[in-house]
């Protein structure tokens, strides 16, 4: 098996045919709704629309389940850009973390092997041939190491580097095809992001980095743990950790049925991720039911998965506090500055193309003056809302940095509402905003 093996040019142009032929038919279906808006306008324009959003969104979703590679995780990332994508294709296309068939064990065996350098016997007592999950870009593998430690074995697909560089050439290609046909749909933010995270993603060695460093910031929390790494047989295609046992936290009838204490948990849950966030600069981006575990017998909340992780700006927490001040104090052109100086950009330059995302926003500062309270019905509907307004105004882009910190906002606002923990997001996180975090082990 060669290492990180290149598509060949018949490959490459069997799946850039493949892509582009999808691409132009949504296209050309896009086009089409355009020109009956505008010339025959009929009146369920607004459903015909939907329709075909989620017709394009479920052809998009079959091309990207039979490429695999890039197309289907940049398809599981573009899912959480609301920003960019209408609903249904957020919707149709977030269910693709779950259709990633494993491969072969025989497979698995080889690449690690050649990674180790020696028959898999001489490292691991036991390996489980079935893995326990399967991701677009690796698949995890229960294991016993030669010492009885159960450890998680991350196994990277060895075709995975060479399908990402020429699914990189030929996305860059199709999308600059798109943004000359159509000025005001830019998808290169998407390349461009999955250009700057997928070399990181896949190099193991910094997955393991990143782990090491979030568990170093709740070494004195008993609530939380990180896996251990073993260093010795982690390489960049292969990640051997501790083995976690635990239900994802979304079982919530489980969990219940467990004794575990759901509102506990959701603060702890609240409580590391504005650490990472606000306090220390550094966070996991992928905070998914998937990679989040509950220990049912301690009730510790388990991270886990951690390639998706993203510094912060030096300056963030302070920019956030900006905009917080502007936004409880009801001033529009204070708001649109901050965020700009967040990273916002607009194609003319002007913080006043903000202004109505701005006014959006002091709905919920308004709720939060009056009623001392955030509604979660508001929250929703602002979730729809903002990104809806987003796409409609002239804004050229949001810094990849508060997408990722927007996704884990509504990550945690589901996970909360569906756990129906109730917790208090506004007064667990203004401590954090304002830097002056609750002392560990004392009162909350």
């Amino acid at each position: 098996m060669s290492r990180d093996r290149s598509l060949s040019v018949g490959e490459r142009v069997d799946r850039a045919r493949r892509l582009g032929l999808t691409f132009a038919r949504v296209y050309l279906r896009i086009r089409s709704h355009r020109f009956m808006a505008r010339r025959l306008r009929p009146s369920d324009m607004a459903e015909r629309w939907q329709a075909l959003h989620r017709t394009n969104a479920e052809e998009i979703y079959d091309v990207a389940v039979e490429l695999q590679g890039l197309i289907l995780k940049g398809c599981q990332f573009a899912s959480a850009r609301a920003d960019i994508l209408p609903k249904p294709y957020q919707q149709v296309l977030g269910l693709l973390q779950d259709r990633v068939p494993p491969h072969d064990f025989p497979v698995v065996r080889e690449l690690v092997e050649e990674e180790l350098g020696r028959p898999l016997e001489e490292a691991f007592q036991s390996f489980s041939e079935r893995p326990i999950a399967a991701a677009s870009l690796a698949q995890v593998h229960g294991a016993t190491l030669l010492d009885g430690t159960q450890v998680a074995v991350k196994v990277q697909y060895p075709e995975i580097a060479g399908l990402v560089r020429g699914d990189l050439k030929n996305l860059r290609a199709l999308f600059r095809a798109v943004g000359w046909l159509e000025r005001d749909f830019d998808l290169m933010p998407l390349v461009d992001e999955l250009g700057a995270n997928m070399p990181r993603e896949l190099d193991f060695v910094n997955e393991a980095a990143n782990a090491e460093r979030i568990a170093s910031f709740f070494e004195d929390r008993d609530d939380v743990v990180v896996p251990r790494i073993h260093h010795e047989l982690t390489t960049r295609r292969l990640l051997v950790m501790e083995r976690m046992h635990g239900l994802k936290i979304s079982r919530t009838a489980a969990l219940g049925e467990a004794g575990v204490d759901l509102k506990a948990v959701m603060t702890t849950l609240i409580e590391v991720f504005a650490e990472m966030m606000l306090i220390r600069g550094f966070f996991h981006g992928d905070p998914h039911p998937g990679n989040l575990l509950v220990e049912p017998d301690t009730g510790r909340l388990v991270l886990l998965d951690f390639g998706l992780a993203k510094e912060l700006p030096e300056q963030f927490r302070e920019q956030v506090m900006h905009f917080a001040a502007a936004l409880l104090q009801g001033d529009v052109d204070a708001m649109g500055e901050a965020l700009i100086v967040l990273g916002f950009e607009t194609r003319d330059g002007r913080q006043e193309s903000l202004h109505e995302i701005a006014a959006l926003m002091l709905r919920v500062a308004k709720e939060i003056r009056e009623q001392r309270r955030v509604d979660p019905e508001t929250v929703a509907k602002l979730r729809e809302e903002i990104p809806d307004r987003i796409r409609e105004n002239p804004i050229v882009r949001i810094p990849h940095h508060l997408v990722l910190v927007g996704r884990v906002l509504a990550l945690l606002t589901g996970l909360n509402a569906g756990l129906g923990a109730k917790v208090d997001f506004l007064k667990l996180l203004m401590p954090f905003v304002l830097g002056v975090p609750p002392a560990r082990g004392g009162e909350r």
